[in-house]
């Protein structure tokens, strides 16, 4: 089986369902017996049968104190009329492929590979509940959210959790000021950031490495889509189902992004990441380690709240561009979904959670507790931009940003980003030229979306 990686919190693959399930029961009255399986939105819905449950499992572990913090709400109870919530975190990708495969999914999940769970058809479309539904809809939440949702015609899962602006270059400004940059004059393009990250890098006598610039394959520099938008390139065309990663900026792209591994030394920077924790995503900033970072607007707030003495030094700019592109300021759009599975044994309750995490008061936790922002037209003016370091400048480019992109439509997103990483570090150790890795890279995506029957 193929795997599949999750979107954000990589290193939770190898803590499927460490965290193991829980019952997290509403304590509102029972309601009257349950619809069966139809799907309906919250107005048609009947009420939960006593002892109903929905089964939940998400790819990230850090919305179980959020979880905790709405159990306790009138709202709520109010909303899930009795339901027992079943909620798993820090589930990965080869858990929710098993279990599909073994007939056994949850009733919904959140933060795993969407896209692709639809293309199995694994998934039930839930245009038909939205349709029904006093909650969710399109003039609720801001429209690339909605659109977003959408692929071949179908809405393939609720908008929910957490669906904001994705990339900024994020730096600590402690570290930024100890190696005497001009932090008035933040970098704008690839081989600005390279100098910064120059400056930044740091190694002790014995030539260990001590401190990175910027690893710009971690979070989401890494993206598939960031890396090739920065240069202007359209890698996969989603109407005509054609790759475009032989390209001669992709050629620019291998070349420049090796060069901040071998700056670090690509033993000494493979060294770094082995140790525990600064491998996961983001978690090398977190640990100081790390002094730049391509992120989403989460960053500051996850950093804040989980390393306040780290996140305190936290600033965000625009992320960098290839030189031709230096005038452009890219700014890109993702969205997560309740998703619900075609085998769920309610689908009804499924949905009714999909609702509750557009309510304000779902909006209002998830920010305070993890950081997250999930854009309910209603929630957005209650967002203070200086809540968490570095976040003011988010919710700025929304209004400041002069190029827009949808990411992760391409049903092979997570097995191209695989293979990127692996023929970055070759061309770092110079195994490959920078040519050969883009030529490689294009075809291993023919190759795996020919296996996976996508031609058909």
């Amino acid at each position: 089986m193929k795997k599949n990686h999750l979107s954000r919190r990589r290193f939770l693959q190898v803590s499927a369902m460490a965290g193991g399930a829980w019952a997290l029961a509403a304590c509102a009255p029972a309601g009257a017996p349950a619809g069966g399986e139809e799907a309906a939105g919250s107005s048609d819905a009947a009420p939960a049968a006593e002892g109903a449950t929905v089964s939940y499992w998400a790819g990230w572990g850090q919305l179980e104190a959020a979880i905790n913090a709405m159990l306790e709400t009138d709202e709520w109870q109010s909303h899930m009329e009795g339901l027992t919530l079943e909620y798993r975190g820090s589930v990965n990708s080869e858990a929710i492929l098993t279990a599909v495969a073994g007939g056994t999914p949850p009733d919904c999940h959140s933060n795993h590979d969407y896209p692709n769970l639809y293309t199995r058809g694994a998934v039930l479309p839930v245009q038909d509940m939205v349709e029904s539904s006093d909650i969710v809809n399109k003039d609720m939440m801001l429209q690339w959210t909605w659109d977003y949702a959408f692929f071949g015609g179908d809405m393939i899962g609720v908008p929910g959790i957490e669906s904001y602006v994705q990339w900024g270059l994020n730096y600590n400004i402690d570290a930024a000021e100890k190696a005497e940059l001009d932090v008035e004059n933040l970098p704008v393009t690839w081989a600005e950031a390279l100098e910064w990250h120059k400056a930044m890098t740091i190694k002790d006598d014995a030539g260990n490495l001590i401190q990175l610039g910027l690893d710009p394959n971690d979070a989401m520099g890494g993206d598939v889509d960031f890396q090739t938008s920065s240069y202007g390139i359209q890698w996969y065309d989603e109407d005509t189902r054609e790759f475009h990663l032989d390209d001669e900026r992709m050629v620019d792209i291998f070349a420049t992004t090796s060069e901040f591994i071998k700056i670090a030394g690509p033993d000494q920077f493979a060294g770094m990441r082995q140790v525990q924790g600064n491998g996961a995503w983001g978690a090398a900033f977190e640990a100081g380690v790390q002094t730049m970072i391509i992120e989403g607007y989460w960053h500051p707030g996850e950093t804040m709240i989980a390393k306040p003495e780290i996140g305190q030094y936290n600033r965000a700019t625009w992320s960098p561009v290839s030189e031709d592109r230096r005038d452009v300021k890219m700014q890109a759009v993702n969205a997560h979904f309740v998703q619900i599975f075609k085998e769920a044994k309610n689908p009804t309750g499924a949905f009714r959670l999909g609702e509750w995490f557009n309510t304000v008061t779902a909006c209002d936790i998830i920010f305070k507790e993890v950081g997250w922002i999930h854009p309910v037209k209603e929630f957005i003016p209650m967002i203070d931009p200086n809540a968490f370091p570095g976040l003011d400048f988010y919710v700025q480019s929304e209004q400041e940003a002069t190029e827009w992109h949808l990411l992760r439509r391409c049903p092979i997103h997570w097995f191209v980003k695989d293979q990127w990483d692996a023929l970055r570090d070759q061309v770092a150790r110079e195994e490959v030229t920078p040519e050969e890795a883009a030529a490689q890279l294009n075809q291993r995506a023919l190759d795996e979306w020919d296996a996976q029957g996508l031609s058909m």
